[in-house]
């Protein structure tokens, strides 16, 4: 693998489990409607700033940018899945 590739790999990867934690320390014991959910996440991916900032070439931004949306889309489509089941969310997140 080429290290540009690499350096995309490893900031989508590292962006992705910051972002996810992130989101999960955020909501963690709340019982909050999908709509606020949502607007709290977008409003998170519309800043500029990256999760992970040290990343600093364009391919690692890159990396990192998409890493930040699939972690957030993850977390979405999970909190939708519980309150869909009607189940409750455990104290310690999803």
């Amino acid at each position: 693998m080429n290290r540009e590739s690499e350096q995309y790999r490893s900031a989508r990867v590292e962006a992705y489990h910051t972002t996810l934690v992130h989101l999960e320390v955020q909501f963690r014991d709340k019982a909050v409607e999908i709509e606020e959910m949502e607007a709290a996440v977008a409003e998170q991916l519309a800043r500029e700033t990256l999760c992970v900032p040290w990343r600093r070439s364009e391919s690692e931004r890159a990396g990192c940018h998409e890493g930040m949306w699939l972690a957030a889309l993850q977390f979405l489509s999970q909190y939708r899945e519980v309150l869909q089941l009607g189940l409750h969310l455990p104290v310690d997140g999803m």
